[in-house]
């Protein structure tokens, strides 16, 4: 019976001759190729799958790293708009636009780097980040020396120029701290760099919520308008109370609002009370006297809320202050429980930024200690640890 091709050796077992060796020499060598070939194609298979694996795996993550950026990015955008429907009147609404714009920032940046989130992330972290943080500095000590040339000298209206100078000596301080080569000097400055960017984190979140909230007033009726003293000149309205008074006279006429309320007390420098100088201004300038209600006990605004709500009751109303005081209006409303919009009146372009940096102070104060407990938390475990580890 013939095996594998090969011719019957000789009967009796004779040896084979020549040619039949040859023969099977041949066929040995056919069928070792023909293994070695089939365990190419194996291998050559096995190789394939593996790289197709491999490149399923990588078409995978590159989709999930550019998709997944775009679907938080709407789920965020979505949940941001919601809140701000259901009531602008809420300092989170701050916090979660910014966290929109940050995203839509890195999806840009995937977009705009072929699709490459880790570089996107790069652009917007390394690049943009200082150089915004830097122009932000400039502009801080450019509008604080214009607060300076034209209001009066204090604390509040040098606020800006002092903030865009403490940015640049931190940003600068990198140098020297490098150089003297001391850890806990180095510590100190990363601790100092983190509450910065906590700080500016909440800042650009205010600052930007102040901006649109002017567009998130909804246009209702209102049963009463309150507008909010600013202070006088011995007993004469200066022109950013007058121009709070006149809004409020509009305000009042737009919502067919039954009472107007002027609301301020009198300070250590006054003649009179902030809202009786006012009812005379809004009379003089064409209001019915008999909507006309002076407040005059109210030192804080918080008192200019409280006084007026119990003076005009439970419907809703309107807040008139100015624009960059509006946001920090609206927000004590909503925790005093008080159903009023706020409205802001127009102010000097020059002055805006400055005057929202102060109320920006005035929220952390408000909050102070749910403040301090976060910025704890991010400006002292990192440069601890590293501290401790190198100790």
């Amino acid at each position: 019976m013939t095996q594998c091709g090969r011719p019957p050796r000789p009967p009796g077992g004779a040896v084979a001759g020549p040619g039949v060796r040859r023969a099977d020499a041949t066929t040995d060598r056919h069928d070792r190729v023909a293994v070695r070939t089939a365990r190419g194609r194996s291998a050559r298979r096995r190789r394939g799958s593996t790289s197709m694996s491999e490149s399923n795996l990588l078409l995978l993550v590159t989709v999930l790293a550019v998709v997944l950026p775009v679907v938080v990015a709407v789920v965020v955008t979505v949940v941001t708009v919601r809140r701000i429907r259901r009531d602008p009147r809420r300092l989170g609404n701050a916090y979660w636009l910014l966290a929109t714009a940050v995203l839509l920032g890195w999806v840009l940046s995937i977009a705009g780097s072929s699709g490459n989130p880790v570089f996107g992330a790069l652009v917007l972290a390394v690049v943009l980040s200082p150089l915004i943080t830097l122009v932000f500095a400039v502009f801080c000590v450019l509008n604080g020396a214009v607060m300076l040339r034209r209001e009066r000298l204090s604390l509040g209206n040098s606020l800006s120029l002092l903030t865009g100078l403490a940015i640049i000596g931190l940003l600068v301080a990198v140098w020297p701290v490098l150089a003297l080569d001391s850890l806990v000097l180095r510590a100190l400055w990363l601790a100092c760099l983190l509450a910065a960017a906590f700080l500016a984190f909440q800042f650009a979140a205010f600052l930007g919520y102040a901006w649109l909230h002017r567009w998130l007033v909804r246009d209702r009726p209102a049963d009463w308008v309150v507008v909010l003293g600013s202070g006088l000149h011995g007993s004469e309205v200066p022109p950013l109370l007058a121009s709070r008074i006149a809004t409020g006279m509009d305000e009042l006429a737009r919502r067919r609002a039954g009472r107007l309320v002027l609301s301020g007390g009198k300070g250590d420098d006054e003649r009179l009370a902030e809202g009786e100088a006012m009812a005379r201004w809004a009379a003089a300038h064409g209001a019915d006297p008999a909507v006309l209600t002076a407040e005059t006990g109210s030192r804080t605004t918080e008192e200019n809320l409280r006084f007026s709500s119990a003076l005009v009751g439970d419907g809703p109303g309107v807040i008139v202050t100015s624009n960059y005081h509006a946001l920090r209006a609206a927000l004590l409303a909503r925790r005093l429980g008080i159903d009023a919009q706020a409205v802001g009146a127009p102010t000097a372009g020059y002055y805006w930024p400055s005057a929202v940096l102060r109320e920006f102070v005035a929220v952390l104060r408000e909050y102070r200690v749910a403040n301090a407990v976060l910025l704890a938390l991010v400006a002292v475990p990192v440069p601890l640890a590293l501290v401790l580890l190198a100790g």
